[in-house]
């Protein structure tokens, strides 16, 4: 990928943080990889602003720092690095998938996603979630929503995405 990440701190199990630098200054974000089966070894990799008052991330704050694609790549980087070191994990990530603006987290993944396709897919299986929906509403909780992964098409809309090593399919 040719866009360069921003280096990261590890700053607890799983938890790294990062500064995004533009033209609002520095803004320090932190993701963390979480286990959410341990049957299915179904990690989420989720980020956002990090709240020094709540001492927790919040993933619901947009930032308009002008590095939106500099933050996609070290997130997706720090994913990939974990999938290499977890050859067995599926790695999960999801933006808010209210109407309007919270929805332009998952928009993001899924150019990211299109944009290194063909790279990602010669190690990666990548699978889209389709989610049941009432009234534009997803059904369920995350990442217990209603619905099903499939294989990652292009020009398709997911709710989330996945990703794993080759040798290991969904």
């Amino acid at each position: 990928m040719d866009i360069t990440a921003y280096p990261t701190f590890q700053t607890g199990n799983q938890e790294f943080s990062f500064f995004s630098v533009g033209h609002l200054g520095e803004i320090e974000l932190r993701m963390r990889i979480t286990l959410m089966d341990a049957e299915t070894r179904f990690y989420n990799i989720g980020f956002g602003v990090w709240d020094t008052w709540k001492r927790d991330i919040d993933d619901k704050a947009t930032i308009r720092n002008g590095d939106t694609d500099r933050i996609l790549a070290t997130v997706g980087q720090k994913a990939l690095e974990f999938l290499r070191q977890n050859p067995r994990a599926n790695i999960a990530a999801t933006g808010s998938v209210l109407p309007g603006e919270l929805a332009l987290r998952t928009r993001k993944y899924q150019m990211g996603i299109n944009a290194y396709y063909n790279e990602l897919t010669e190690f990666c299986n990548v699978y889209g979630f389709k989610a049941n929906k009432v009234d534009g509403m997803i059904i369920g909780d995350w990442p217990d929503w209603n619905g099903e992964w499939v294989p990652f098409k292009q020009g398709t809309n997911y709710d989330a995405f996945l990703l794993n090593l080759k040798r290991f399919v969904l």
